[in-house]
This record gives structure tokens, sequence and C-alpha cells, in this order.
């Protein structure tokens, strides 16, 4: 497909003597003639940083070619404040399955015959866009249920095994489940970012290398985790490489990509447990990647349910974790970091062993507990660890 737009352009181009351009539907380039004739920096700028700035944005949107009939060329004045030349906008697709945009640099007027032929290269292009469209849509269905059939056990493995040997898929071993979520969490703007940056790794793979769709309704893959594979993606984990490729683009309002990761497997019957794990490595991490080969204590503590655990403590730990605490609440830390070394927490605090001491008799008044006494800084150390979890439960 991209061949075949990238025709579209140039032949374009070159009847025009003109830099032609197709974007889409959020202004991100998808192919662009070589430089003939006139050219500004708009149309630079938005051909290196894949994406149009939101002044520009703000100002071609201005024009109302979200809402434009298709087809239908929209003159687009010059606006020296942002260094934009006067162009011609061919709306692609309907405004409610808008495709993207055809751009014409217009220094001059062009003849009514240029006009018809910029109309009819736009509706070629909306052509291969809606094919396009069509056979992700179909592609998505078939990997998601795929993807379903092996996080939960619901098809027997010879049978999945089958339909993925069938269908060319996941053909390499070991195999690999990644689960994403956002930080902040959002809504549909969110999973929307997350899930062209599954698609961005899955167009950088090995054809059939990486299915892609939404388990338990969050963006997942599951992917062949080999290193031939791993070179494909250009990372030292899958994790790692879906994470870089969401974050290409900026997330809405600020959003931080995160990732977790299940253990590598070979027989697909293990799929669902690699899947559980790859939600618990999620809830590991504020952002970025969390591998379930990476955690410790975590494993465990993956498998509680923290806010419900955190009002089930003692009165006093309780109180500990209230945020007029958090020195307390530091020194504790440290402390139980650090196996009950005195001076090695009290150096790491940058105290001296008498403010230490006087620190955790106060702990252990406030908290009603004696640190001397493994059953005590076990529950401590527990709250402290669930405390901090807690807010990113996913």
């Amino acid at each position: 497909m991209e061949r075949d737009l990238q025709d579209v352009v140039d032949r374009l181009s070159a009847r025009l003597g003109r830099p032609v351009l197709i974007d889409d539907a959020e202004l991100r380039p998808l192919a662009y003639s070589r430089q003939t004739g006139s050219l500004d920096a708009v149309r630079t700028v938005s051909i290196l940083e894949r994406g149009a700035p939101p002044p520009v944005r703000d100002a071609l949107f201005g024009y109302g070619i979200a809402t434009a009939p298709p087809a239908a060329p929209i003159h687009i004045a010059a606006d020296p404040a942002i260094d934009m030349a006067a162009r011609i906008c061919v709306p692609i697709g309907p405004p409610r399955a808008r495709h993207g945009y055809l751009w014409v640099i217009e220094d001059e007027p062009l003849a009514d015959a240029d006009l018809e032929a910029t109309a009819a290269a736009a509706q070629r292009a909306e052509e291969l866009l809606a094919a396009e469209a069509a056979e992700q849509a179909e592609r998505a269905e078939r990997d998601e249920a795929l993807l379903r059939g092996l996080a939960s056990a619901a098809r027997p493995p010879a049978d999945l095994a089958a339909e993925l040997e069938r269908q060319r898929l996941l053909r390499g071993r070991p195999l690999t489940v990644c689960v994403t979520a956002t930080e902040p969490a959002g809504g549909d703007a969110h999973r929307r970012w997350l899930r062209a940056g599954l698609e961005r790794l899955r167009r950088r793979m090995a054809p059939g290398a990486l299915l892609a769709g939404e388990l338990d309704g969050r963006p997942a893959c599951v992917a062949a985790a080999g290193p031939a594979a791993l070179a494909d993606a250009g990372a030292p984990s899958i994790a790692a490489a879906l994470a870089a490729a969401i974050e290409e683009e900026p997330g809405p309002d600020g959003a931080r990509a995160v990732v977790g990761e299940g253990e590598p497997f070979a027989d697909l019957g293990a799929a669902p447990v690699a899947h559980r794990r790859a939600r618990a490595a999620l809830r590991a991490v504020d952002h970025g990647v969390a591998r379930w080969s990476d955690l410790g204590a975590e494993r465990v503590l993956a498998h509680v349910d923290a806010r419900a655990a955190l009002t089930d403590l003692p009165p006093g730990v309780a109180r500990l974790l209230e945020p007029e605490h958090a020195a307390l609440r530091e020194t504790l830390a440290a402390y139980l970091e650090r196996a009950g070394d005195v001076k090695a927490t009290a150096d790491a605090l940058s105290l001296h062993r008498a403010g230490l001491y006087y620190r955790l008799r106060r702990i252990e008044e406030l908290a009603g507990v004696d640190l001397r006494r493994g059953d005590d800084r076990l529950l401590c150390h527990l709250a402290l660890r669930l405390a901090d979890r807690a807010p990113r439960e996913r």
C-alpha cells in the first residue's frame, strides 16, 4: 500500500511541478513527493518531525478541513506568522471516516484541469487507505481472537498451534506476553495512543512475529522473543521495544507508557500463566518497563489487593502511613532495606546515630510495634510496599 500511495504523490507532483504530501487524519505524513518547485517550513518540519506542530495544526484545522466533504479542494491562505505558504488541501474520505489529507503548495493558482487531477489523486488515495483500513480491521479481529484464545486457555494448545501455523503467525520461539497501560490512567485517547504504538512495533518486526489486540480491556501483544525478533525490534526486550514505540508519539495529557512483560515460553499451554505474570509485572512500576523475570518480592505482592490489604492493617501501622509521618516512613524504609544496620541507615539518611535511635523509638511508639521482632519488621515492610503500590494498581 505504501508504494501505491507513493506512486499517487509522485505522479501528481510530476504533473503539477509542485510538492505533494499526503497526511493521515492527525496530520502525520504518510507519503510525500520529491522536492519540486517551492517549499515552505511547514512542509519541512512536518516531514522531519513526523507531524505538524501545534500552531500549524490549529491554523489548518481552523479552515474546517476536518468536517469538509471529501475530494473538495480547500484553499489555505499563506500565513507568514508560521512561515506557511499558500496551499490546497483535499480531504480524503468522509468526515466520519476521514483517512487523511492531500496537500499541494499553491504558490500560483492551479488550472481547472490540474485541480481535477488533484481531486482524482485524493480519490485514489481514499481507495488505497480504505482498503488498508479494512485489511487492518480484519487482521485486528483475527489477532484479538487468537490473543484471547492464548491468554485464557479457551482453545486447546494443539488447536491454537494449528491455527497459528496455518496463518503463518508466531512461528519463532520463545514467545512472550506484554500488557500495556498508561500513567496516569486514561480513556479512549490513551487506548488509541497505546494501540498506535503496538502497530508501529508490529510493522518493524518480521511478518507474523507479533499479535496485537486487547486482553481484559488493555492493549497487549504476544510476540516472538528470540534473538532475531529482538534484533528487528531494536531493543533488549519486547517490552522495551513496545514502550519505545508507544512513546515515539507524545501521550495524551502527558501520559507515559507502562509495560509489563511475562516470562518467555515455548509451550502455548503456558500462555495464560505468562499473561497473568505480565499483568503482575505491570503493577510493579509507575512508568516504563517491568519484566516478570526481574521481579523479586513483587512476584508475591502482585497477588495481593493492596488497597484492601491496607484497610486491614493494625491501627498504629495505618497511622504511620498518614502523610504527616513521611519522615518516619522514610526512616523506617531505609532501616528495613538495610536489614536493621544502624550505621548504614544513619549514613544513608545523613543522621547521627542518636537521631536515628530517636526516630526508631517514635516509629515503635506510633505504630505499636517492636522492631526487634521479625514478625513486626515484616508487617512494617509489607505495609510500606503495599502503600507504595496501591496508587498504581491496574
